[in-house]
């Protein structure tokens, strides 16, 4: 009678700790064409998961790791590819997205406290909530869109901006 009881409880228990984090990937993979949610082996006690997809064309890659130690801090880190461009802070991207749309989007992904730089080929925003906030929580899909819209927008804008300093480099070779 203990077995089967003790079985439940770690059912539920594991299902308490995956939940949050599956709900929000699902609802964010909608707005993803083909996406795929990938979950490890030992997800459930390392918290972490992963969503891949594209948007607009783009390779969009998504980690969720949810908080799992009484110090620990979850995050959440949307990707999208770019092509020419490896490695940029936030000035950096500030530098080389200047015009209007630019601002725009900097601003869009700023209001949605995410943090900008590119890193291996990929424009990344981090999402590390600080304070009482209900981590993820539900997956909004306007800010998520908003969010999505903007970085691509600036991946375009940053590989516009690569493709020109190469072009200058080669006219004055």
């Amino acid at each position: 009678m203990l077995g089967p009881l003790l079985f439940l409880a770690v059912i539920v228990i594991a299902w308490r700790f995956m939940a949050s984090g599956e709900h929000f990937l699902t609802g964010f993979a909608r707005l993803l064409t083909e996406p795929t949610i990938t979950r490890g082996t030992f997800s459930v006690l390392s918290g972490r998961s992963y969503a891949t997809g594209t948007f607009q064309g783009r390779d969009v890659a998504i980690r969720l790791q949810l908080k799992r130690s009484r110090h620990g801090q979850g995050y959440l880190v949307a990707a999208i590819r770019t092509d020419g461009v490896h490695t940029l802070n936030y000035d950096g991207i500030e530098a080389r997205a200047r015009d209007e749309a630019g601002r725009r989007a900097r601003y869009v992904i700023a209001t949605h406290d995410l943090l900008l730089s590119v890193e291996e080929g990929w424009l990344k925003c981090l999402w590390r909530p600080q304070g009482f906030v209900i981590f993820p929580g539900q997956c909004s899909e306007k800010k998520w869109r908003e969010t999505l819209e903007a970085m691509h927008l600036l991946a375009t804008l940053l590989e516009r901006d690569a493709q020109q300093i190469s072009r200058e480099k080669a006219e004055d070779s």
